[in-house]
């Protein structure tokens, strides 16, 4: 089975991950070059003020010219105005790449998730997964929307800032700029120690979310029980994790950026002290030193903001990780190249051939089976639980490939068709029926979104339902609540059926289709599927046997292979395996 790992939290630094996340980028590069282009003339707009108070300190004020002071404050205000449509322009177009790209990663790990397997979820927490889909993308849209603009940004003026200081007095600006090395050896220390307590605070969020969803989808049970208190510690437990995790990152943080500060305001000790040493010694000016003080806080402030990048550079690392685990999870079941749509009409004629399949291949559930379903056969699969009944539907319709062998519809591999073709071929009906928070006609025409209310409403009628449907409280329109709490079994059970009435599926699948009703509504349903079954091939698993007696053939399944099979009738009379069946079944129902 596919498996996600966890993030160590001791692994070691994963350059690629940062270069993959900004690599992202690369589709919208054209807008996001466009801002870079923008950010640069608002960087140099941004940076010219304070050569102004230095000239017109040094020469509009020595001389008391004031037409030299007039014209440097005009173009102040020109300069002031481009850089605030510069930057108006820039934080339009980067937002837009950032927004697009957020929504395309999304769509690009739900697509992904879509396109697994059962096997791949059957090994993940889907809590988790949504964490992945939801809050790791939240994670590193700050990093690609603010990262992008700030990081580029800050560095612009730093080395804007820098080039002016050595341009204005080499000396000092080679002074001032020392602590900054230093600044970068504790910032480089300061990432080694924090990366692991993100990565494992990711982690802890991750299995925070998926108890939560767990236990909330559950959460009948867990009254039913009183369990209440007890799942209440969980989470508590789980969060408490995910609290120390934070803290230490926090603790971490808070010991190395007073002291980055420190350092780095050295620097203003350096820029006052030797600003004014050089002017005694006349190799500075009074409004070179202006210039230096106006351009402290382009100095500083764009190391303080890029200190809490790089902090958000260290959370985003960690989603990426996460995020890369789902998008590079290779696809357990896909379509071949070259694979076809099945010719329509489909007939309905399945085989398998000499098929063999094991969840865990050590271990195999199914052994060589061959089986023969003419089109338009209905077929009862009968056999304990572990026998492998619902897994030769999973074969059919590609839930799972089988280890050998291969299983053909209208004679083709099912591995050499298309998935939404062989998919739409055969309809599987679920022991659990799944119906979404929608109304009824949003539920039932889900197999077929295009069909009108009067299809839905034939559909309906087929199903048996459209009695219980009419006396709700807005008929059609009636939401049924998450998973379709808000009906009975039997009533979901139907409008499953009437789903499947709607797809005209040329292979119907039930799987255990009345198990979670009781007798009356099992006589209805029953009732329900004898119609849809007509004139199509049928593959019913099921330990009640009420649909069983009326099939064509019967399958006896043990130990991964058919050890009887046969007209009802014909294996009653045989008094084998399918005759036990039949009596323990009578029993129970006594």
């Amino acid at each position: 089975m596919v498996s996600l790992s966890k993030s160590s939290a001791h692994a070691a630094p994963d350059r690629s991950v940062v270069r993959r996340l900004y690599g992202l980028l690369t589709p919208y590069r054209r807008t996001v070059l466009l801002g870079m282009f923008c950010l640069i003339g608002s960087v140099a707009a941004e940076l010219y003020p304070p050569l102004v108070w230095g000239r017109v300190v040094d020469l509009g004020l020595m001389r008391r010219d004031w037409n030299y002071i007039g014209w440097q404050l005009a173009l102040l205000v020109a300069v002031f105005a481009v850089q605030q449509v510069l930057s108006a322009w820039r934080g339009l177009l980067l937002e837009r790449a950032g927004q697009q790209l957020t929504l395309d990663l999304r769509m690009r790990l739900y697509n992904k998730l879509a396109g697994q397997s059962a096997a791949y979820f059957e090994s993940q927490r889907t809590g988790d997964l949504l964490s992945r889909v939801t809050a790791d993308v939240d994670g590193i849209q700050d990093v690609l929307l603010r990262g992008t603009d700030a990081v580029l940004g800050n560095a612009l003026r730093l080395i804007g800032v820098v080039g002016i200081f050595i341009a204005l007095q080499p000396l000092l600006g080679i002074m001032v700029t020392l602590p900054m090395v230093l600044v970068a050896l504790m910032l480089t220390r300061y990432n080694a120690s924090v990366r692991p307590a993100y990565r494992a605070a990711r982690t802890r969020l991750g299995d925070l979310s998926a108890l939560v969803t767990d236990r909330l989808s559950g959460i009948r049970v867990v009254q039913g029980f009183a369990r209440e208190e007890a799942e209440a510690q969980k989470v508590a437990s789980i969060g408490q994790a995910l609290y120390d995790e934070g803290l230490k990152a926090v603790k971490i943080r808070n010991r190395t950026f007073p002291l980055v500060r420190f350092v780095s305001n050295f620097g203003n000790i350096i820029m006052l002290g030797g600003g004014v040493w050089l002017i005694m010694a006349g190799q500075f000016t009074l409004g070179g030193l202006l210039a230096y003080r106006g351009y402290g806080r382009y100095f500083y402030g764009p190391i303080d903001d890029l200190v809490n990048i790089n902090d958000l550079l260290q959370r985003a690392e960690a989603s990426g990780r996460r995020i890369f685990e789902v998008l590079d999870a290779p696809a357990s079941i896909s379509e071949r190249p070259g694979a076809q749509p099945l010719p329509l009409p489909a007939r309905g004629e399945v085989v398998f051939e000499d098929v063999t399949f094991g969840y865990d291949p050590a271990q195999p559930v199914l052994r060589g089976l061959n089986l023969h379903i003419r089109a338009g056969e209905r077929v009862a699969i009968l056999g304990t639980s572990g026998a492998g009944k619902s897994t030769l539907m999973g074969l059919l319709t590609r839930t799972y490939d089988p280890d050998q062998g291969r299983v053909t519809l209208d004679g083709h591999d099912v591995r050499d068709l298309t998935l939404p073709s062989l998919r739409r071929a055969a309809s599987t009906m679920q022991q659990d029926t799944f119906l979404f928070h929608d109304s009824v006609l949003e539920n039932v025409r889900y197999a077929r979104p295009e069909a009108t209310p009067q299809e839905v409403q034939d559909a309906l009628d087929v199903a048996g339902a459209a009695e219980f449907v009419a006396a709700l409280p807005q008929g059609l329109d009636t939401v049924v609540g998450e998973r379709g709490v808000k009906l009975s079994g039997g009533q979901r059970q139907r409008l499953a059926i009437a789903r499947v009435v709607l797809a005209q599926p040329a292979i119907l699948l039930l799987d255990e289709p009345t198990s979670a009703v009781d007798t009356t509504s099992e006589a209805v349903i029953v009732e329900a599927l004898e119609r849809l079954m007509r004139r199509r091939t049928a593959m019913i698993v099921t330990h009640r046997l009420s649909l069983a007696r009326s099939v064509d053939r019967v399958i006896v399944l043990e130990g991964g292979q058919i050890v009887e099979e046969g007209a009802p009738d014909v294996l009653r009379r045989q008094k084998g395996r399918y005759a036990e069946l039949e009596q323990a079944a009578q029993l129970v129902a006594g």
